[in-house]
């Protein structure tokens, strides 16, 4: 509800006979904090060990995707990776059906990939052909007009500007250190592709959310411990670079560790960055995210 002085009335009533009524409301309101922009987050589903496990898992997921369709107020869905357990095999027939599920989403579905899928299977380059014909540009299976751009070295990296919120995904996974040149230029990649979002986009953005799979690690006593050594040019351009390149709130959302985490672990970055770890999808329905224009408030978190 929108609460207004007896001079603020009188305001809008004058301009209301103006013609400029509506306007001055619109303003009010957004003065209020309302979302802006309403997404969903999964991760690290479906999982299971067992046939039987899967099963239950995949018919979660599938729950949950027809719960998400039921909510009007979602744009779209992003889900954070690991569309598999780490012990079971990497086969196609897991690609095809997990792709499958997601589809029959109604709004569009963006996904990056997880270490489970792609980084520590026996055969990496494999499973990465796999990904690539599963779920590259996954979000062109529906029509919208979100404007997404993706990086032309690294194709499942992703961004977009939606009313006034810059949403980046990036390939950053956890997992083993498979291939040291590899993640190497996969983090130089992802730090690059920020830098150029924040460069092209950052003026017109009040905020940004960015998307990975990998937890980079945690603060202890002031010090942020990496849980790789690798995450670390990533973690200090966040903690640092961002600053004088981005001096607007950032909301960074990934699975992984599959328990909830919602803190700020950047010490020079400070209030400005949030980072959350979804829980496992299997535990927990996906995230609902709103998004406003209140500066001390930009990111509503609605578990469910």
């Amino acid at each position: 509800m929108i609460y207004v002085n007896k001079l603020s009335l009188l305001l809008v009533l004058a301009l209301l006979a103006s013609g400029c009524g509506e306007k001055v409301l619109r303003v009010e309101e957004e003065a209020e904090g309302k979302p802006m922009v309403t997404f969903a987050v999964m991760g690290d589903v479906p999982y299971g060990l067992t046939e039987e496990e899967v099963d239950a898992e995949e018919a979660i997921l599938k729950a949950q995707i027809m719960e998400l369709n039921e909510d009007d107020s979602i744009e779209f869905t992003v889900h954070v990776g690991d569309i598999k357990k780490g012990a079971t095999p990497c086969d196609v027939g897991v690609y095809q059906t997990v792709s499958e599920i997601l589809k029959a989403n109604k709004t569009p579905l963006l996904i990056i990939p997880g270490d489970n899928e792609w980084n520590d299977c026996l055969k990496p380059e494999e499973a990465w052909r796999f990904w690539e014909s599963h779920f590259m540009r996954f979000d062109e299976h529906w029509t919208h007009n979100l404007g997404i751009e993706r990086q032309a070295k690294r194709e499942e990296n992703f961004a977009f500007l939606r009313k006034g919120v810059l949403f980046i995904g990036l390939n950053l996974v956890g997992g083993k250190v498979h291939n040291a040149d590899v993640w190497k230029s996969m983090i130089e990649d992802d730090v690059a592709w920020v830098k150029t979002q924040f460069a092209t986009q950052g003026a017109s953005a009040s905020s940004a959310v960015i998307f990975m799979h990998a937890n980079p690690g945690q603060n202890v006593l002031g010090n942020f411990i990496y849980a790789k050594e690798e995450y670390k040019p990533f973690i200090e351009f966040l903690n640092v670079d961002t600053s004088p390149d981005f001096q607007k709130p950032i909301l960074i959302i990934h699975g992984d560790g599959h328990k909830w985490i919602e803190d700020r672990p950047f010490a020079k970055a400070g209030e400005r960055i949030t980072r959350v770890q979804v829980t496992q999808g299997g535990l927990e329905a996906p995230l609902k995210v709103e998004v406003t224009n209140d500066p001390s408030e930009p990111f509503k978190l609605i578990r469910r």
